[in-house]
């Protein structure tokens, strides 16, 4: 049985700079009919931002490649794994952080989905649309998780 639903948000702290930061946690099994939950908490965070509408929808659809390559590729579908989602909003930005306990992947060793031998495959076009969306991602191997951050600036 899948696991309950966990939403945190945890108060204002101040960071480095000292600007207001506010930071929203979400846990998911990793089973792609979750999704609904991460775009609902994208757009409830969001809500709270300056971002136009417009970029809102390139970050909740970039979140929810990032989820999905998480669910399937991370975790491979596993119920009793999970993908766990933190949106940390900054002054100057957006930063967005998806782990699961997958082991990573060669980013260069990925085939172009633009070329045209690959136009017409089924997927492998989530991380051009992470790419395109954000200003910046990175990923984080560890030997507990991998993690995809990606920012957004305002």
């Amino acid at each position: 049985m899948p696991k309950a639903i966990i939403y945190l948000i945890i108060s204002p702290v101040k960071s480095a700079d000292k600007k207001q930061v506010f930071d929203h946690s979400l846990a998911i099994p990793s089973d792609i009919r979750e999704i609904e939950k991460v775009q609902d908490f994208a757009r409830n965070v969001l809500a709270t931002s300056s971002y136009p509408s417009d970029i809102q929808h390139d970050i909740i659809l970039a979140l929810q490649e990032g989820v999905n390559n998480a669910i399937k590729h991370g975790n491979g579908n596993a119920l009793d794994q999970e993908v766990c989602i933190k949106m940390t909003l900054y002054d100057s930005h957006l930063e967005l952080s998806i782990r699961d306990k997958g082991l990573g992947f060669d980013r260069d060793g990925l085939k172009d989905p633009t070329q045209p031998d690959a136009r017409m495959r089924c997927n492998g076009r989530g991380l051009l649309f992470i790419e395109n969306y954000m200003d910046e991602i990175c990923f984080i191997r560890n030997e507990e998780y991998h993690e995809l951050k990606m920012i957004r600036y305002r």
